[in-house]
């Protein structure tokens, strides 16, 4: 396995045409699959599906594509230390996550860190629980951004809590509801529901879409890919949606009402066990400073917390 492999297999991926990969690249077209086919023999795997109309990525091709990038960054790291060592050592640090959400709270944390690491280089994992943490075991990441479930931090991971987060459900302003100081599930189930993908949601909001899910007509329902999607479709007024309360924003169309009877959640961070840099304790006494400021404020703006 080498680079020109890797870079053809991202611009594939990134372009989904042989061709205009080819081009971009400045290389023919049977070079580039060529070298595309090397690699999935190397790998054992198919990474595109090809027709004469269309190139799209298999499972496993999604899955080699963050540790495409990894190679590609570790790579290019490598050279910029040697091109040019006098300057300041890059300090690589990786992040992961399921849901771009869970970032939106770290820009305070990340300019901290770098006061002190001004030769860090962040840099951000989403995908499927599964996919992170095994990318966490693997020594990919440092951390993996999660809400701690049945089996997080055990064996393999440690677990540091950084705050406990509400469920809430996210309607329209327009909606009754939304005047309520909390809902129930009798509440919701005379509601239209929107869902977002199962594979990126912690137990706890599994939990209670499972149990509005019993009885309804597929009629009732919408799906969202992302939080980002179910939001957009509360804010459109199509239905309700549920969400951890985890740095969501204001929204003057949407309200943000606490669930009765769903607790809160548990979000930290995930490191390896023994195996904590000066960097990663570092990040992890930042964030539980500012998770707690962050606790402080969010108490005191509903008046003592869900």
């Amino acid at each position: 396995m080498n680079t020109f492999q890797i870079a053809c297999f991202l611009m594939v991926a990134e372009t989904l045409n042989f061709a205009r990969a080819a081009e971009r690249l400045s290389v023919t077209q049977p070079a580039v699959t060529h070298q595309i086919r090397s690699l999935e023999e190397e790998l054992g795997v198919k990474l595109f599906r090809r027709s004469t109309r269309l190139v799209e990525l298999t499972r496993e091709g999604l899955l080699f594509t963050s540790d495409a990038r990894t190679i590609m960054e570790t790579a290019a790291r490598a050279r910029a230390r040697f091109e040019a060592p006098e300057k300041e050592a890059v300090v690589a640090f990786a992040v992961g996550c399921q849901s771009h959400a869970y970032l939106s709270g770290l820009s305070g944390v990340l300019r901290e860190l770098k006061e002190k690491y001004p030769g860090l280089h962040p840099r951000f994992q989403t995908g499927p629980a599964p996919h992170i943490h095994r990318l966490l075991k693997e020594g990919e990441v440092e951390v993996v951004l999660d809400f701690r479930e049945s089996g997080t931090g055990k064996g393999a991971e440690v677990y540091r809590e950084l705050l406990k987060v509400p469920l809430v459900c996210l309607c329209s302003r327009e909606n009754p509801l939304a005047g309520q100081k909390s809902v129930s599930l009798e509440d919701l189930k005379k509601e239209k529901l929107i869902f977002s993908n199962p594979v990126r949601n912690p137990e706890a909001v599994l939990r209670v879409q499972e149990l509005l899910m019993r009885g309804r007509s597929i009629e009732d329902i919408y799906f969202g890919d992302s939080p980002e999607t179910a939001l957009l479709l509360a804010r459109a007024g199509y239905g309700v949606s549920f969400l951890p309360r985890l740095f969501l924003p204001e929204d003057p169309l949407l309200a943000q009402v606490p669930v009765e009877g769903a607790g809160e959640m548990s979000f930290g961070i995930c490191v390896r066990p023994g195996e904590e840099s000066r960097v990663v304790k570092d990040f992890i006494r930042i964030a539980r400073s500012q998770a707690g400021s962050l606790e402080t404020e969010r108490q005191r703006e509903t008046g003592g917390g869900f």
